[in-house]
């Protein structure tokens, strides 16, 4: 621990940055027209390369002092933190090298389709051989194409074109593992030093979904439908849940938040927010306010408004969020079948008191515990409110059956939350014991604080530990994995999936979508 390892900002900014604008930049050049995709690549990365020189610069165009802006990291931190990284990029699932949850067939198809077809991924219906597939389908001719946000899986499918599927998985576990250890950096670098609560509340963060889980061992209800998803219609996953499901996601989202506040200037910020869109179009709209809040908070307003004003109009900003916008949005909407089911959430309950009782209880069990815990420290801090807000609203509205507009675009203010959480934590720990900071010595009531933040931090560990505990075990009792149920979208092994596939994955009308017609090849 007393060897210190110095990360240049700059470099670091570099590394971080580059691992969200590469595959960005693959999906230009491999699934564009040749004249469309590699100028608009060529440009992209020119942004990319201003964005780096311009990293340790203030608002006012001042290089900043090596001595304010680099990362200093014990040299073990460093070990613990890639240790963990990849540890919990395989647990999680990702390659399906272990026993996985949730959507993980589906996963595993999409880096077999992008392995084995030719980009854009084009299927043809006679290609399906499971008879049940077919008669639900109800056709055996015609082709469909393979639209979904998948750039995240771009650099692991060019390795798996040259090495198969098998190296094409591992790139990705790692590429993974990547995304969460640069994440841990960054966290640390915001929270003022490396500390063992980065890692921890990074895979623990979520709300305290075990009491209503208790309730519910006593005290049935029809609508309860899993250990996070309690309430009708509403549901905040934990972060071990978003990895362990929509790691394609939340990855980049979490990265891209650490990055949007450590920055020193706003003329990147549109190429660093914007590149969300193409990870996930729910994530983008619940970063877009919190990004408008970090433009023009107090350190970005150094050199006054119309300078942090001007400062977001920079041609890294434009270049970059044209870029993303002029292609990404017409491929989002050549598939919007998903979408279909969408609405005011009481829509979905049709009993306005169960409606208020819902959301209060929801709010009180998923925002409320965090809030208390860093409100006297944070009430101030302008993301701290505004992810608040934020939370409070996004229940609100439902799209998708599954309630993805819920669960995903929360995922960036949840997260502000989580560094915010981890930066209170780490005031009450040192590296190699637990301690009690002088502070909380003094008063009664800081005690208080101490035991119900404990007991609340305790009570949000429920959610991973259950589900890693189901993971692990099932791995090492044997349990069949169900990673290849689907396969591959152009020929879906098990029926059961058909139904999620055609409404989620594939567009049968792509001849006619924009996207289709002019860009791609």
């Amino acid at each position: 621990m007393k060897k210190v390892i110095t990360i240049p900002f700059k470099a670091f900014w570099a590394v971080s940055l580059g691992f969200i604008a590469l595959p960005i930049i693959i999906f230009f050049a491999g699934y564009l027209k040749l004249y469309i995709g590699i100028p608009l690549a060529l440009l992209f990365a020119f942004a990319f390369a201003l964005s780096v020189r311009d990293a340790s610069k203030d608002q006012e165009k001042n290089l900043l002092s090596r001595n304010e802006t680099d990362i200093k990291i014990p040299l073990g931190y460093l070990i613990g933190f890639a240790v963990t990284a990849v540890v919990l990029s395989l647990v999680s699932g990702v390659g399906e090298f272990i026993f996985t949850l949730n959507d993980h067939p589906y996963r595993r198809a999409i880096m077999n389709d992008l392995v084995n077809y030719k980009w854009p991924v084009i299927y043809d219906y006679s290609t399906q051989t499971n008879p049940e597939v077919i008669k639900e389908i109800g056709r055996t001719s015609g082709t469909y194409a393979f639209m979904y946000y998948f750039t995240y899986w771009l650099p692991a499918a060019l390795v798996g074109k040259l090495g198969g599927t098998g190296a094409a998985n591992l790139a990705l576990m790692i590429w993974n593992a990547v995304g969460i250890f640069l994440t841990f950096i960054g966290v640390s670098k915001i929270i003022g030093r490396a500390c063992f609560t980065v890692p921890f509340v990074y895979i623990c963060f979520a709300g305290l979904d075990v009491l209503p889980n208790i309730v519910h061992s006593f005290v049935e209800w029809d609508c309860w439908n899993g250990m996070e998803v309690w309430a009708p219609v509403l549901a905040y996953m934990s972060n071990f849940a978003e990895l362990t499901s929509v790691f394609h996601q939340c990855v980049p989202c979490w990265l891209i938040v650490t990055l949007i506040m450590m920055s020193y200037n706003t003329r990147s910020l549109g190429l660093c927010g914007g590149m969300l869109f193409a990870y996930s179009p729910w994530g983008i709209i619940g970063l877009f306010p919190l990004a408008v809040v970090r433009a023009f908070s107090k350190p970005m307003r150094k050199g006054g408004t119309a300078n942090a004003v001007k400062n977001i109009f920079s041609i890294v900003n434009f270049i970059s969020c044209a870029s993303i916008l002029l292609v990404y949005t017409p491929f989002y909407l050549g598939n919007h079948s998903s979408t279909s089911i969408k609405g005011f959430f009481w829509e979905f309950i049709n009993d306005p008191a169960l409606s208020v009782i819902t959301y209060i209880l929801f709010i009180a069990v998923e925002i409320v515990p965090t809030a208390v815990i860093l409100w006297k420290t944070e009430k101030k801090e302008a993301l701290f409110i505004a992810s608040l807000i934020e939370l409070m609203i996004i229940p609100i509205y439902k799209i998708t059956e599954a309630n993805d507009f819920c669960m995903r675009s929360s995922m960036a203010a949840r997260f502000v939350l989580c560094i915010l959480l981890a930066r209170y934590l780490k005031d009450l720990y040192d590296t190699d014991k637990i301690i009690v900071s002088k502070k909380l010595k003094r008063k009664k009531k800081d005690v208080v604080k101490l035991a119900f933040t404990m007991l609340a931090v305790i009570l949000m560990m429920y959610p991973s530990f259950v589900m890693g505990y189901y993971v692990l075990g099932s791995e090492f009792t044997g349990e069949p994995h169900n990673a290849e149920d689907i396969g591959s979208y152009g020929n879906i092994k098990n029926a059961e999936h058909t139904w999620n596939v055609t409404h989620n994955y594939i567009s049968n009308d792509y001849q006619d979508a924009f996207f289709f017609k002019y860009l791609a090849k």
